[in-house]
């Protein structure tokens, strides 16, 4: 069967397995264990779909048979990360009484903490010394990120408190500018990788924006949003350092002393990521469930707040740099760094430290950027040729040998990932 066919399937799947669950409770959620056939059905339907997801994927790519079933099993997960998290906000939903008094939500900080172990374990000391060699356009990347996304962030607060005056408003502001001011996740460097962009540029601006965070997003928090709701900088620091930068540096470290041992395990990052952010989506999911249901009227609202977020922090990442005399590959690259923040990281601050309404622009963002950078931008990218590209081939083959060299330094980096 036809690879589209099973997709279509499998979607078919993942639909009505949702639908019946979402009826059986009046469209509000339940107890996992309320009505048993209505969760029995989705757990086989999803796993039917699941089943044929993996299948179309593999008829889509015809991996090599070489690779074990534990490597097509890892690449399949890795190639449609927005799946996964779909199915954990969708189960976070569905049957959030039951994943909020579970183990799920408290074990969020530490699967972060895990997917930034395994972002130090794929950033060696090699790759931090690629970083400064091009201090300018890593320097300017790393701005645009802290300047522009939470300006964008700020004065969609102040429309936030205008639609909505009193705590919601408060509580929402306070989300999106906490999404503004956290730093670049891994999707970013995902994207820019099938964009043809300047992965080594992605990375290092992302290793630097998280390193960073720690120290500049408090005080971001704490500057546009100390009017709006009482904040602890000290502790979000804190949290911060041992969330963020203590598993990236230890991850490094030990990278760099077991190199061999690291490489034989870097196949399994993407997927680890992938899974962990799927139950911390799910987690948050069900802790801001109960009031999201009972300020369902906002949900048009936040959405066209988070598109517009998205487009604002995308299109300036891409044309700002233009005037700085980036490269096509490099505006890619910076594009999605100061577009694609860590939404995940952003659920986390909300939850720990504030209400949890202040979840939701995360738990909205989160999607909304793969949406619009995926279909509105990678396969634009994918589609135009870099024009320096083709002005080096035509100038000669000593300019069209450079233009090669920069491709095989970011496919160097790329091995990094």
């Amino acid at each position: 069967m036809e690879a589209k066919k099973l997709k279509y399937m499998s979607s078919a799947c993942f639909t009505l397995g949702s639908i019946i669950p979402l009826a059986a409770s009046n469209f509000v959620g339940m107890p996992l264990s309320l009505k048993p056939t209505a969760s029995t059905l989705l757990i086989v339907l999803w796993t039917i779909g699941l089943f044929l997801r993996y299948h179309a994927y593999v008829g889509r790519t015809a991996p090599p048979a070489t690779l074990s079933f534990r490597m097509r099993i890892g690449n399949f997960v890795s190639s449609d990360p927005s799946l996964f998290l779909t199915l954990g906000i969708a189960f976070g939903y569905l049957f959030y009484p039951s994943v909020e008094k579970s183990v799920v939500p408290t074990l969020g900080p530490y699967l972060l903490m895990a997917i930034m172990f395994t972002m130090g374990l794929a950033i060696n000391l090699q790759e931090w010394s690629r970083m400064i060699r091009r201090p300018k356009v890593v320097g300017i990347a790393v701005l645009l990120k802290w300047i522009c996304t939470p300006l964008v962030a700020f004065l969609l607060s102040l429309v936030l408190i205008q639609l909505f005056p009193g705590v919601t408003g408060s509580a929402l502001a306070v989300g999106i500018i906490i999404l503004g001011t956290t730093p670049t996740g891994g999707g970013s460097n995902a994207l820019t990788l099938i964009s043809k962009g300047d992965l080594a540029l992605s990375v290092s601006a992302t290793a630097i924006n998280t390193m960073l965070a720690p120290f500049i997003q408090p005080l971001l928090i704490l500057w546009l949003a100390g009017s709006i709701a009482g904040l602890h900088a000290t502790a979000i620091i804190r949290d911060l350092l041992t969330m963020v930068v203590a598993p990236v540096v230890a991850g490094t470290i030990l990278g760099s002393v077991f190199p061999k041992s690291t490489s034989r395990m870097k196949p399994a990052f993407g997927p680890l990521a992938i899974i962990c952010l799927a139950f911390i989506v799910m987690g948050t999911m069900s802790k801001g469930t109960s009031t999201l249901i009972q300020q369902i009227s906002i949900l048009p609202y936040l959405v066209a707040i988070c598109l517009v977020q998205a487009v604002a922090g995308l299109s300036l990442g891409y044309f700002v740099p233009k005037f700085f005399g980036f490269n096509y590959a490099q505006r890619k690259a910076t594009c999605f760094e100061t577009g694609v923040g860590n939404a995940a990281m952003a659920m986390l601050i909300g939850l720990r430290h504030f209400d949890p309404l202040t979840a939701l622009p995360s738990i909205v963002y989160g999607k909304i950027q793969f949406i619009v950078a995926s279909t509105a931008l990678v396969s634009r990218f994918q589609g135009i040729e870099d024009k320096e590209e083709i002005s080096a081939a035509a100038a000669g083959p000593a300019v069209a040998e450079e233009a090669v060299t920069s491709k095989v330094a970011m496919a160097d980096a790329a091995e990094g990932e």
